[in-house]
């Protein structure tokens, strides 16, 4: 009956031991709308006044670029100092990230983060419709 004790008791402080060096994981605050597709024609979405587009796409020298308003921005500090200024002025902007399939996770997360920094209080990801 002890070793069985023993057992148990040095199984229990493993797992304790074990789940507590866990890293917490958590997700971004981003709510996507579960949409409906009722028709199989494109569907043309106009877009209202004061919304912030940033489309980021790979180049083919395997690096991510940002277009804003027909800007391009390779660079995230010139990135962040635009995002900045938008928000500073109208900080409840829509801002909408419209990623290219190639682009590494890490680059929209980094952009995500400069927009949240920003204070944007709005940031969504934009959807494609499925064929």
């Amino acid at each position: 009956m002890t070793p069985m004790i023993d057992v148990i008791f040095q199984l229990l402080i493993f797992f304790v031991c074990a789940s507590a060096g866990q890293t917490v994981e958590s997700h971004l605050p981003t709510e996507l709308a579960a949409g409906a597709v009722e028709a199989a024609a494109p569907i043309i979405v106009e877009r209202p006044f004061g919304e912030v587009w940033l489309r980021l796409h790979r180049r083919a020298d395997d690096v991510t670029v940002v277009e804003l308003n027909d800007s391009e921005y390779s660079d995230e500090p010139s990135l962040r100092t635009t995002l900045l200024a938008l928000a500073e002025t109208t900080p409840e902007i829509p801002v909408i990230l419209d990623i290219d399939g190639p682009v590494p996770l890490g680059d929209v997360i980094r952009v995500y983060d400069a927009c949240q920094s920003a204070h944007f209080r709005q940031v969504s990801f934009a959807t494609k419709q499925a064929k």
